[in-house]
């Protein structure tokens, strides 16, 4: 059994699952990286001895955690105030132009009537050329439909 862990464990150490650490060294300082050494610190890679384990910082994990979270919650409420903004634009626009096509609408009727209960021709020709204007102006403006 002890055979077969061995043999196991010199696989797992052989199959490249650990990833090569080089120890740098400049004056006191010393730099472990997964690259070559920097410009001015020398290679003591030789002097290290078994395998160096990396641990996370779980408390500078969780902080930078909740920052993301912190910031992607004011993104997603900046989106939504912005969309309930463009909501309520729409709708105000929509109401202006309803609320012009309903004047346009009136205008178009009392020119109409005036042109019907005038005496005088002339006049009936003014009012008929001011309701065509004003047909122009609801078709512009996109009123039927």
């Amino acid at each position: 059994m002890s055979r077969q862990l061995a043999v196991m464990v010199a696989l797992l150490a052989a199959s490249g699952l650990s990833q090569a650490v080089t120890k740098c060294l400049s004056g006191g300082e010393v730099l472990y990286t997964s690259a070559s050494c920097p410009a001015g610190y020398m290679n003591v890679t030789g002097t290290m001895r078994g395998h160096l384990f990396t641990v996370p910082n779980v408390a500078k994990t969780l902080r930078a955690d909740q920052a993301y979270s912190r910031i992607r919650t004011q993104t997603a409420e900046l989106v939504r105030a912005q969309r309930e903004r463009d909501k309520e634009w729409n709708l105000r626009s929509q109401n202006l132009s309803l609320n012009q096509c309903l004047i346009l609408d009136y205008r178009v009727r009392a020119t109409e009537r005036a042109m019907n209960e005038t005496e005088y021709w002339s006049r009936a020709d003014r009012y008929r050329e001011h309701v065509d204007a004003l047909r122009a102006e609801q078709y512009y403006q996109g009123c039927f439909g």
